[in-house]
């Protein structure tokens, strides 16, 4: 069972995907293999579309649980 302090922990964790750009621009910049950079952004999106799914999942159960 999830509650409000789970959300606040996974509304933090999806905060990283700023950092996660930032870095993939450096990669980008250090001239390296296209592909390489295409694979990384196809691993950030599908990694941050399970992120946002759970975070969505317990934000329901919060407000389900009438915590928020």
């Amino acid at each position: 069972m999830t509650d409000r302090f789970d959300l606040e922990q996974q509304l933090l964790d999806a905060w990283k995907v700023t950092d996660d750009i930032q870095l993939a621009y450096e990669l980008s910049m250090e001239g390296n293999d296209p592909d390489q950079l295409a694979n990384l952004l196809l691993g950030l999106k599908t990694l941050y579309d399970i992120k946002f799914n759970k975070l969505w999942d317990t934000f329901e159960s919060c407000v389900g649980n009438r915590e928020v």
